[in-house]
């Protein structure tokens, strides 16, 4: 016969007559209850059985209800802690729900007020279940997903590629130019995806720590020179003037160069895109206050105000319906979780139709986040 496990609530308090109290009030509520009367014991107990719930009274002899929940909150990430407080300690009570409590009782408290919160408690317990096995899954999900695109899509790209390769080097010049056209456009996109597969499986070695950045100090005028000088032919070929106010020496931060110029040159990259020919492009560079910001703007065509909060999010592209973007859509998601990742930030602003503004945050050496 199939019996479903009662969730077990534990009450930590040294009157016995109130732990018997709410012992009788909550297995009539169809909770398993144990109970303990100091703070010790009480934390040994919760170790060994891992209840959903701790009841734990603020004022006990030798340990206080505070530095219960502390260990409680520390030790037990699934535990729901609900401190029981008299009227004249309201504060101390806050005081714990910012150390880890979820909620408060105050006393004297009836059974139906007990059972109340202990049913809060319980929905915030199956909530915090639920999205952790959620989380667990994502991340299985992801790893999966990761293992399909390194192993299943990138090896065959690679052979595709390098038979195009081999075609159009053995026998490129024996088809005429609209064969030669196609031969490389299938190589272009085979490169797009390419890009794409490293792009995603970057973003997700940075969201798992594993990326390998190697930080070091470095001056953020030479990261923007040379990502100007890498994009130069791009701008010279639609025209674009590129205006830069950058002095020569800001100070230092902390950072990957090869990560960082990739940034730059994403962001400088979508500027070149939507920028129309003869168009203007201005780069500047300030440090203040421990912080050193940098400032990207364009006269391009701007984003629209509803898309602009999206524009981080993976695989999301700004583009009208006639515009063909063979964009991967990871560029600025990539680009948001390398500052991220160097204690810095990226924001954004638009007017549709006059222009975009990146703004690059970066902590200066020696400040938080580095």
């Amino acid at each position: 016969m199939m019996t479903t496990q009662k969730p077990l609530i534990l009450i930590i308090d040294d009157e016995e007559a109130l732990r018997d109290g709410c012992r009788q009030a909550l297995e009539k509520a169809g909770y398993a209850v144990l109970t303990v009367g100091e703070g010790i014991e009480g934390i040994k107990i919760a170790r060994e059985t891992k209840p959903a719930i701790a009841f734990v009274d603020l004022k006990m002899p030798r340990i206080s209800g505070m530095e219960v929940i502390e260990i409680l909150y520390r030790d037990i990430p699934d535990i729901v802690l609900i401190m029981i407080t008299g009227y004249a300690t309201i504060v101390s009570a806050v005081e714990a729900m910012q150390k880890g409590a979820y909620d408060y009782l105050p006393k004297p408290f009836s059974p139906d007020q007990l059972r109340a919160v202990a049913k809060r408690g319980m929905d915030h317990h199956n909530l915090k279940i639920e999205t952790k096995k959620l989380r667990e899954e994502k991340e299985r999900m992801e790893k999966t997903f990761i293992t399909f695109v390194s192993h299943e899509m990138r090896s065959p790209l690679v052979v595709i590629r390098q038979y195009i390769e081999a075609l159009n080097a053995i026998a490129g010049d024996r088809f005429d130019k609209d064969v030669q056209d196609i031969i490389e456009r299938c190589g272009s996109r085979i490169q797009d995806l390419e890009k794409m597969i490293e792009h995603w499986l970057d973003i997700s070695r940075i969201g798992k720590g594993t990326f390998g950045l190697k930080k070091a100090p470095l001056s953020l005028t030479h990261i923007i020179k040379r990502s100007t000088e890498e994009m130069a032919p791009f701008l010279i070929e639609k025209g674009i003037v590129l205006e830069t106010d950058v002095p020569e020496k800001l100070p230092e931060t902390s950072g990957d160069e090869e990560s960082l110029i990739r940034v730059f040159i994403n962001i400088i990259g979508n500027a070149v895109k939507y920028t129309p020919e003869k168009g203007r492009i201005t780069i500047s560079a300030e440090g203040d206050k421990g912080r050193v910001t940098v400032s990207i703007s364009d006269t391009g065509t701007g984003i629209p105000s509803d898309k602009l909060p999206f524009i981080f999010e993976p695989f999301f592209r700004v583009r009208g319906k006639e515009e063909r973007d063979r964009g991967s859509g990871l560029g600025l998601t990539f680009c948001k979780k390398i500052m991220e990742a160097h204690g810095g930030e990226i924001e954004a602003s638009s007017k549709e139709g006059e222009g975009t503004t990146f703004l690059l945050k970066f902590p200066a050496q020696g400040q938080p986040g580095q």
